[in-house]
């Protein structure tokens, strides 16, 4: 274990809306890991309910705060990351809390693992109104970067950054409003690999699930339209084949997404990627009558090994042979 003295400082940003009834069990929840090298820094959007007084009642253990308009969860966090000076980073919204012992988990691991860029733990998800844990998880790798990104499991609470990398990846996508965190991952595998990323056994966080909260209150569908425009823009710069392209842009369409900054796809298998959703959209290319584009989506998924033993795939490669 490291000495107090050397232990990296962890910068943790708290974005606030009106999460009056949950934010000081947040706070608690950072102040209370007796870490000796921390910053807590909360940006509100200017909450109409007690979530201000709370602020001032632990003003003395917050290093910086502010309550005003903002554009936004993502840009708060951005705007937290302006004035953050620590090492290590994470979010903690203000609706989640830390688990006991987490920041000393976290910076232990990279002082002893100081080329490290990120670090994975464990994040339980609960239910609020009966404390019923839904299920507990680490962010989802696969065996390649491909496949990480188009099967994502993303665990952002139990997910710290060193602070230099997310800001060379240009900060939080603020013009997202619900996979902000899927694309800050998906660039950071793009650009740095799994090479720099680190796994511990420790639970580091706890994640509440409740009616107002947008992964609840929302829905899924928006979350999952959302995610495939960030697909399309990525298969756009890696001139995917244009017939793939154009039918999911036209799935997603009316769904906006502005990159910020050029996608860096060093890492990323880009024919095994592509593959992932030729393979998603095959039957629809062949129900469509595009039998040249369905037979090129054929090629790329025996070539990435997505055949299998899928008797629908079998029974339209088949097809496509006699056409």
């Amino acid at each position: 274990m490291a000495s107090m003295t050397c232990l990296p400082k962890i910068s943790i940003i708290t974005p606030s809306y009106n999460q009056g009834m949950f934010i000081e069990q947040t706070i608690q929840s950072v102040i209370d890991q007796a870490y000796p090298n921390y910053e807590l820094i909360i940006i509100d959007g200017g909450s109409t309910d007690e979530t201000i007084d709370i602020i001032q009642k632990y003003a003395p253990y917050i290093t910086y705060w502010v309550s005003e308009k903002d554009n936004g969860q993502a840009d708060a966090i951005n705007k937290g990351l302006q004035v953050a000076t620590g090492d290590i980073f994470n979010w903690i919204n203000s609706d989640d809390f830390l688990e006991p012992g987490a920041l000393h988990a976290v910076g232990n691991f990279f002082h002893a693992n100081p080329h490290t860029h990120v670090l994975c733990g464990y994040t339980r998800c609960f239910w609020d109104e009966d404390n019923i844990t839904s299920h507990e998880y680490r962010m989802g790798v696969r065996n390649t970067i491909a496949d990480t990104i188009t099967s994502i499991e993303m665990n952002q609470p139990g997910t710290f950054y060193k602070t230099s990398i997310i800001r060379e990846l240009g900060g939080i996508n603020a013009s997202l409003r619900y996979v902000f965190d899927d694309e800050l991952w998906f660039r950071f595998l793009c650009e740095y690999g799994l090479g720099k990323v680190g796994f511990i056994e420790d639970r580091l966080a706890q994640f509440r699930l409740h009616g107002h909260s947008k992964s609840v209150g929302e829905g899924y569908e928006l979350f999952h339209k959302e995610l495939n425009t960030i697909y399309a823009s990525m298969l756009n710069q890696m001139n995917a084949p244009l017939w793939l392209r154009a039918i999911i842009e036209e799935e997603f369409q009316n769904v906006k997404y502005q990159p910020v900054k050029e996608w860096k796809f060093q890492y990323l298998e880009l024919s095994r990627f592509v593959a992932h959703f030729a393979h998603r959209y095959i039957n629809t290319l062949y129900i469509k009558g595009h039998i040249k584009e369905a037979k090129e989506a054929m090629r790329l998924i025996i070539d990435n090994g997505y055949f299998r033993n899928n008797r629908i795939l079998l029974s339209l490669r088949l097809k496509l042979l006699f056409k």
